[in-house]
């Protein structure tokens, strides 16, 4: 698996988290942890890569469980909370 395709997935897997803060929380970490990595090479950029993986494992279960148990609606979530 590429980096490029490792970023892609978690964040397609970090936008389907329910709750609002850890949907949130869950990007951030994703770009972060891209942005302090993105100079690495070798072996440390396949260790990155690696423990990754593991992260993107994490969050398709983080998702599963986040599906079994919903919480309430945020209201950041809520339709009427735009404000035109």
């Amino acid at each position: 698996m590429t980096a490029q395709t490792l970023y892609r997935s978690l964040l397609r897997q970090a936008k389907q988290v329910p709750d609002y803060n850890f949907r949130s929380y869950s990007i951030r970490r994703v770009k972060a942890g891209f942005r302090k990595n993105q100079h690495l090479q070798g072996e440390e950029a396949a260790a990155a890569i690696r423990d990754g993986q593991e992260q993107l494992e994490v969050l398709k279960r983080q998702v599963t469980i986040g599906k079994l148990y919903p919480s309430a609606t945020s209201v950041m979530d809520s339709p009427d909370s735009i404000v035109s």
